[in-house]
């Protein structure tokens, strides 16, 4: 029944979000547009999906290599399916399918494996947030909505910023950081604060182990590496539409696409990822090159790393590397195991 819910209200979300961005628009013409854009942009592009593929795989080695070395062919294929089910599955469930598919019993737990896709998010959250607002601010005051997506960059970055202390505070304290949430949990249900604190103190365990300098210094290269190339495709594609993009549109467009689809929405993240598309193109280009090939644009971008996702997922997905009957089941057997190192710690088990 719960995944039911969220099936559904994933679906409303995107149901909603396609309506207004799709309102009022000549859906002949959009299509029309589709249809005579230049392809050969199209290529490359996917190329480019490749490498962006290989950075965050790379990536998410870097956090685990400090409590388990995995062999870049299995890391790799869990990569693939996992970011396919990212996409594939609502309200961003498959965020939990990389760490239920990479933890080994007595090796890697998934509550550490959960932290690294975690300390991801954090890093990705603060760089794009502060990428957006430094593009932004080379834009003229005067372009409508552009104030207001400013703040919405500082707001994002402020999130993550915060989010970055408290894990920073967990890491050196793990009791006082339990404490910081059980406090602000506790007014809302005193039975909610006792298991969050519980599971909390399970999903800091995992915080313990971090890169050194050294690989900590590779992890933020990789970072403005993958993030580079987004804003480098995401261009390049742009060219096939008529839209000339430049270093400061492209990384405006990125950093207004990732705060749209942090929107909880259906599969695919259909309707916010063209939405924030057609929203962002909106601060550089004219309405009505926006209303009609800023579009075609956005569903054209949106189909090519569906497809490029999901066709390495599935690829993939029957590897000797993959457990494919327990994908689906990814969310609710890691919180299953969350809760029994909860147990664990608690009786005081491994600390």
């Amino acid at each position: 029944m719960r995944r039911a819910v969220q099936v559904l209200a994933g679906l409303a979300v995107s149901g909603v979000a396609l309506w207004l961005t799709l309102r009022g628009k000549d859906l002949g013409a959009i299509w029309a547009e589709m249809r005579a854009a230049d392809y050969r942009y199209l290529a490359p592009y996917l190329g480019i999906l490749l490498l962006i593929h290989l950075a965050k795989t790379v990536r998410w080695g870097i956090l685990l290599e400090p409590v388990a070395r995995v062999p870049f062919g299995r890391l790799n294929a869990i990569a693939a399916v996992g970011f396919m089910a990212l996409v594939i599955l609502p309200f961003r469930l498959g965020e939990f399918a990389r760490p239920y598919l990479v933890a080994e019993p007595g090796k890697l737990r998934a509550s550490t494996a959960l932290s690294s896709v975690v300390a991801e998010r954090v890093a990705d959250g603060i760089f794009t947030g502060l990428l957006l607002v430094a593009a932004l601010l080379a834009v003229p005051d005067g372009t409508p909505g552009v104030r207001i997506f400013r703040i919405g960059g500082a707001l994002v970055t402020l999130g993550f910023g915060a989010v970055l202390a408290f894990l920073v505070v967990a890491y050196r304290s793990r009791a006082l950081a339990v404490r910081i949430a059980s406090a602000v949990l506790r007014p809302l249900s005193p039975r909610l604060a006792d298991r969050a604190a519980g599971m909390l103190d399970a999903f800091i365990h995992g915080l313990r182990l971090v890169p050194g300098p050294r690989k900590a210094a590779e992890f933020l290269l990789l970072t403005a590496v993958y993030w580079g190339l987004n804003a480098l495709g995401m261009s390049l594609l742009a060219r096939g539409f008529g839209f000339d993009l430049g270093v400061v549109a492209s990384c405006a467009l990125l950093g207004v696409l990732v705060v749209g689809v942090m929107i909880p929405a259906g599969p695919g993240m259909v309707g916010t990822f063209q939405g924030a598309i057609v929203v962002g193109l909106s601060l550089f280009a004219p309405g009505e090159a926006v209303a009609t090939r800023g579009t075609a644009y956005a569903n054209v971008l949106w189909a090519a790393q569906l497809v490029q996702v999901t066709a390495l997922g599935v690829f993939y997905v029957f590897s000797r590397h993959i457990r494919i009957g327990r994908l689906v089941t990814a969310g609710s057997e890691v919180g299953a195991e969350l809760e029994a190192e909860e147990s664990e710690y608690r009786a005081g088990g491994p600390g």
